[in-house]
């Protein structure tokens, strides 16, 4: 439903602009109202967005805290009904109610770029602020569910049960773990360019040079304030916070940026239904198979505290074009397991869930599979579906389905319909060890 959808909303926009080059127009405030105009009925497609949750495409305003933001938004993603600016077609939507919040540039050139930025990051910024002030002086409890699993997934530790559980963090697990909070709750930012850099590593290294630009200046860039999506022609820069792409590299470096070069309105699509499944707790009509899309990442991020502060350090992934050039053709894999993987999980099942890694268990697995108990955690913490809970590994997700092969290694993944489909490819039996897990 995802790829049919999105091919849907490339073929509105290319027919669109078409319409839009037949134009002589020298107003470029004309010219960009127009490009405005194509995202928002875009995206305001039936199509795109589900209509019978009230949701509507609007320009106009922020309103945080009961303060209305100064600068005009080009293109926002509203539910229910906001406030009318005078007799102007603009609107002012507290942002508890914009789940997507989009600056469109029909050209995106660099000082284009920067400017979008600032304005995107300087309400991130306001959020922040409202968010600190709802929980010091309103006894906010903001769902953490979603950022738990991602803080998980990044680092193989269980999070907060509560978000008052921050305090209980080391620094760095601290600061990581509030920014995917923010990112969890906060409408998602999209700097939509029609045209400009017509290389993927364009748009990567110019991203790069103005993170550099912003730190030399005393102006650095936390993970919030970067965009969650920037197009340009069909180059993509897309925000690894779990909204919805999380990705790993290695055993532990957080691509919390990467790059794709193949259908910016897919990504649109992807982070638009993510947002509203996230927003009104709904599983969307994604059906998109075992297809992957194919990325590379830009931008390695990890908090660390140098001297008196705290804060992120980047580490830039660059490559040429040549090494950019890709087909758009990833498939799904479930994680793989051997057989001490394999007899660990059964183990987890009978024991509720944990896996103690005691003297027992590494007596156990040592003999039976020249393994090590640590070892084995630390494999099934690598897939990304399981964690370290204390003294023991469990899973993450509520569901987890694990399938054994004649010769006791297996496949694991908390992706039931992907599963299925995998299996079915492959010649599998779906004959499943499914793991609930309820906290």
């Amino acid at each position: 439903m995802i790829s049919k959808a999105s091919e849907l909303l490339e073929i509105f926009i290319r027919e669109e602009t078409k319409k839009l080059a037949g134009f002589e127009m020298p107003h470029m405030p004309t010219l960009g109202s127009a490009y405005e105009e194509i995202t928002k009925q875009g995206i305001d497609q039936n199509f795109a967005i589900p209509k019978h949750l009230d949701l509507s495409v609007v320009s106009g305003f922020v309103s945080i805290g009961g303060e209305m933001q100064p600068a005009q938004i080009d293109c926002m993603l509203v539910h229910g009904k906001g406030e009318r600016y005078g007799l102007t077609e603009q609107y002012i939507y507290d942002i508890e109610n914009i789940l997507c919040i989009f600056e469109v540039k029909k050209t995106l050139r660099k000082p284009d770029y920067i400017d979008a930025m600032d304005h995107l990051a300087s309400i991130r910024r306001k959020f922040a602020e409202h968010f600190e002030n709802k929980l010091i002086h309103e006894g906010y409890e903001p769902d953490i569910t979603s950022a738990r699993r991602h803080f998980a997934q990044i680092t193989g530790k269980i999070a907060p049960e509560r978000y008052s559980g921050i305090h209980g963090l080391s620094e760095i697990d601290g600061i990581l773990f509030y920014c995917l909070v923010q990112e969890s709750l906060a409408p998602v930012t999209i700097i939509h360019g029609y045209f400009g850099y017509k290389t993927e590593s364009g748009l990567r290294k110019v991203f790069v040079d103005i993170l550099e630009e912003k730190k030399e200046a005393g102006a650095g860039f936390g993970i919030p304030s970067i965009p969650s999506l920037v197009t340009s022609n069909q180059y993509c820069l897309v925000k690894g916070n779990g909204v919805p792409f999380l990705a790993i590299k290695d055993e532990d470096k957080w691509v919390a940026v990467f790059s794709t070069r193949h259908n910016s309105a897919k990504l649109i699509l992807e982070l638009i239904w993510s947002k509203i499944s996230c927003h009104f707790d709904i599983k969307m009509p994604w059906n998109d198979g075992l297809h992957m899309d194919s990325i590379e990442p830009l931008l390695i991020a990890k908090a660390v505290r140098i001297g008196d502060e705290a804060g992120w350090m980047y580490n830039s992934v660059e490559f040429k074009e040549k090494r950019l050039k890709r087909d758009d053709d990833n498939i799904w894999e479930p994680a793989i397991l051997g057989k001490a993987e394999i007899s660990a999980i059964n183990i987890m099942a009978m024991r509720g869930g944990y896996l103690p890694l005691d003297e027992g268990m590494n007596e156990y697995l040592t003999s039976k599979h020249g393994a090590m108990a640590v070892e084995v955690g630390q494999n099934l913490i690598a897939t990304r579906l399981f964690m370290r809970d204390g003294e023991y590994i469990r899973p993450i997700h509520a569901h987890t389905h694990v399938v054994t092969l004649d010769d006791n290694t297996g496949y694991a993944s908390s992706e039931r319909d992907r599963l299925d489909l995998w299996c079915d490819k492959n010649g599998i039996p779906p004959h499943y060890l499914n793991l609930l897990f309820i906290e």
